[in-house]
């Protein structure tokens, strides 16, 4: 009599209403964190994408610029070659061209086709460029641009989108809770005691899943939220 006395009790119903009360405030907590971890995978997401396409203009800015000064490297090639038969030749008009040419159109060439013609680093033996070696040296000219890892922020994405289902169902639990910790306040006698246990117990365990869920992702992102 004395233990159902107890249970019936307001002081009983007090600590019923004070667990409701935490339980309904981690749920709300539960739900903001869920809400801010979605979040995060969005901006995640869109950084990945925004660094995939700079890397990708990056990428293709560089082959366009090689291509365009081996444009101008070969041109600068043929021009050499017709300055040099022309000085041959032993024609004034011949000569006088060819000094024309050597003058005026060579250096602009030359500087058009930029270092492909001003040194020997891109040079093959046979005459030709190296292409892949100058484009190579174009992306090494922009490390802000050509460092940048999409894959990584799609990781990162990954992994919120993983932490969010987790949470989710371990706001869930609390839901569970919190609907036992109900049960337990307007149950009978003998289902009070135990409906407050089984919603304590199922509480107690999602607090601790969330508190781990947290941890472990805390860990995989190396200390980012």
């Amino acid at each position: 009599m004395q233990e159902h006395s107890w249970i019936n009790s307001p002081r009983f119903d007090t600590i019923i209403a004070f667990l409701i009360a935490v339980v309904s405030m981690a749920l709300v907590i539960g739900s903001w964190r869920i809400s801010e971890v979605s979040s995060n995978s969005g901006d995640a997401t869109r950084q990945g994408m925004l660094d995939g396409v700079k890397k990708q203009a990056a990428t293709n800015e560089s082959w366009r610029k090689t291509y365009e000064e081996a444009g101008y490297a070969e041109s600068y090639a043929a021009f050499q070659a017709e300055v040099k038969a022309l000085e041959a030749s032993q024609d004034p008009a011949a000569v006088a061209q060819a000094a024309n040419l050597q003058k005026y159109m060579l250096p602009n060439l030359q500087m058009l086709a930029g270092d492909l013609v001003s040194g020997s680093t891109y040079k093959k033996p046979d005459g030709t460029y190296d292409l892949q070696k100058r484009f190579e040296a174009l992306q090494a000219a922009s490390p802000d641009l050509n460092n940048l890892d999409p894959q990584k922020s799609f990781k990162l994405a990954d992994q919120y989108n993983s932490e969010q289902r987790w949470l989710t169902v371990a706001t869930v639990l609390l839901a569970i809770s919190l609907f036992w910790l109900a049960l337990a306040e307007i149950g009978g006698k003998r289902l009070r005691l135990p409906t407050l246990i089984i919603g304590v117990v199922i509480f107690v365990t999602s607090v601790g899943a969330i508190f781990l869920i947290e941890v472990i992702f805390f860990i995989m992102r190396g200390g980012v939220l």
